[in-house]
């Protein structure tokens, strides 16, 4: 059986949510969550949190873990829940 890793599902979480139209042909990682990347509104970028809780059965603390910063890439979010986890 093949593990697929947090930052490969959050990945797919994040393009999942924004869409065909939004996800950008060279996204990876470090492509921006917000401006100049997967452009998500706050609606979508809540939604990206959800489903990361739901996947990973993780509660994140909207004071101490969604920050500007850990929500900028999704290899920062990944990061945030491997140590939640």
């Amino acid at each position: 059986m093949i593990e697929i890793s947090v930052l490969d599902r959050v990945q797919a979480l994040v393009a999942a949510i924004a869409g065909p139209d939004r996800t950008p042909p060279d996204a990876g990682p470090d492509t921006a969550l917000i401006h100049g990347g997967f452009w998500l509104d706050s609606v979508s970028l809540l939604e990206v949190i959800i489903a990361c809780e739901a996947e990973f059965g993780v509660a994140l603390d909207s004071q101490a873990d969604l920050t500007p910063d850990t929500l900028t890439t999704s290899r920062k979010l990944a990061a945030l829940i491997e140590r939640r986890c």
